[in-house]
C-alpha cells in the first residue's frame, strides 16, 4: 500500500525528532509505495500512452517551429506553442482525474501527471519568450519558473523538482545577466545564494526529495562559486571554502550523505586551487595532485569520525 499523508506526516515527525534520518524516511516511504497491489496491464499502457503523446505533442511543436519558423507569423508561432501548453496542461488534469484531485492523485498516476506537467513548464517558457520582442530570455524564463512552482506544489516528485531547480537556475541567470551583464561577480555569487537557499529549503522540508534537493543546491552553489575564478578568484575561494564549512557543519544536526560528500567534494576543489595561486602556478601538476589526494583523504577520514560520533 502506498503511505498515506498521515503516514507521511508521521515519519516527518520522527524525523524532525531525530529518531529517524532523513534516508530512513525515504527508505520507509519507498518501501510503502512498493507493496501496493501490481499494476495492471491497462494501467500500465495508459501510463506509456501518455509519456509518448506529451513526447510526441512535444516534439511535434517543436519540428513543426523548426522547419516553418522563419515563415511563420509571432502570433501563429505563439499559437503553436501556447496550444501546445494548454493540450499539456489538460492532459495532465484528465489523467489526475480532474482539477480537485492532482493533489492526492495515486503514486502511478503522479509520475505522468508530473512529466505532462514539466513539459508544460518548457512550453510555456518558450511560448511567453516568443510573445515578447525583448527581454525574451527573462520573460520566458520567468514564465517557465511561475508553471514549475505551480506544478509542483501540486504534484510533489522528483521530476517536478528537478523542474522547478532548472528554471529557478535558468531565471536567475536570465535576469542578473540582463541586469549587469558586464561582470561575472554577480551571476556567481546569486547562483551560489540560489544554491544554499535550496539547501535550506530541503533541510526545512519545503522542497522534497530531500536528498536530491539537498544534492541539487550543493551542486548549484557550488557552480556559482567556481564560476568567479577567472575574474575574482579571492571570492570564489571564499565561497567553496564556506560551502564546505557549512555542509560540515550542518552534519552535526542532520545526517545526511549528501552533506558530507559535499563538503568533501568543495574542500577538495578549493584546497588546491588556494596552493596554486599562492605559489602563483610554481606547483607542479603532481605535486598539485598529491596535494588535492591528501586533502581528500583527510576529508574522508574526517567525514568517517564525523559519522562515527553521531
Amino acid at each position: 500500500m502506498a503511505a498515506t499523508e498521515r503516514q507521511k506526516q508521521a515519519l516527518h515527525e520522527l524525523t524532525a525528532r531525530g529518531t529517524l534520518t532523513a534516508e530512513q524516511e525515504s527508505a520507509v516511504i519507498a518501501a510503502l509505495d512498493d507493496t501496493g497491489p501490481p499494476q495492471r496491464i491497462g494501467d500500465r499502457l495508459a501510463e506509456v500512452a501518455a509519456y509518448l503523446g506529451g513526447g510526441l505533442l512535444l516534439g511535434g511543436a517543436a519540428l513543426v517551429l523548426g522547419v516553418s519558423w522563419q515563415d511563420m507569423a509571432r502570433l501563429a508561432r505563439i499559437g503553436v506553442l501556447g496550444a501546445a501548453t494548454a493540450a499539456l496542461l489538460v492532459a495532465a488534469f484528465v489523467v489526475a482525474g480532474g482539477m480537485s484531485a492532482v493533489r492526492s492523485v495515486s503514486s502511478r498516476r503522479r509520475r505522468v501527471v508530473s512529466t505532462l506537467f514539466s513539459l508544460a513548464a518548457v512550453t510555456a517558457a518558450f511560448t511567453a519568450g516568443t510573445s515578447v520582442s525583448e527581454h525574451e530570455f527573462v520573460v520566458g524564463a520567468t514564465a517557465g519558473l511561475v508553471v514549475a512552482v505551480g506544478a509542483y506544489v501540486l504534484v510533489t516528485t522528483a521530476l517536478g523538482y528537478l523542474t522547478l531547480a532548472a528554471a529557478a537556475i535558468a531565471t536567475v541567470v536570465a535576469w542578473v545577466g540582463e541586469s549587469m551583464p558586464s561582470s561575472a561577480l554577480p551571476g556567481g555569487v546569486a547562483l551560489f545564494a540560489l544554491g544554499v537557499i535550496g539547501m535550506f529549503l530541503s533541510l526545512v522540508d519545503v522542497l522534497r526529495p530531500t536528498q536530491l534537493a539537498l544534492a541539487v543546491g550543493a551542486a548549484t552553489a557550488l557552480f556559482g562559486a567556481q564560476q568567479l575564478l577567472s575574474g575574482d578568484a579571492p571570492v570564489a575561494y571564499a565561497l567553496t571554502a564556506g560551502l564546505a564549512f557549512l555542509c560540515f557543519v550542518t552534519y552535526f544536526r542532520v545526517h545526511s550523505t549528501v552533506l558530507l560528500v559535499a563538503g568533501v567534494v568543495a574542500t577538495t576543489i578549493v584546497v588546491p586551487e588556494i596552493v596554486w595561486d599562492l605559489t602563483d602556478g610554481a606547483v607542479g601538476g603532481g605535486l598539485l595532485l598529491l596535494v588535492a589526494g591528501a586533502v581528500l583523504l583527510a576529508t574522508s577520514l574526517g567525514s568517517t569520525w564525523l559519522r562515527r560520533t553521531r
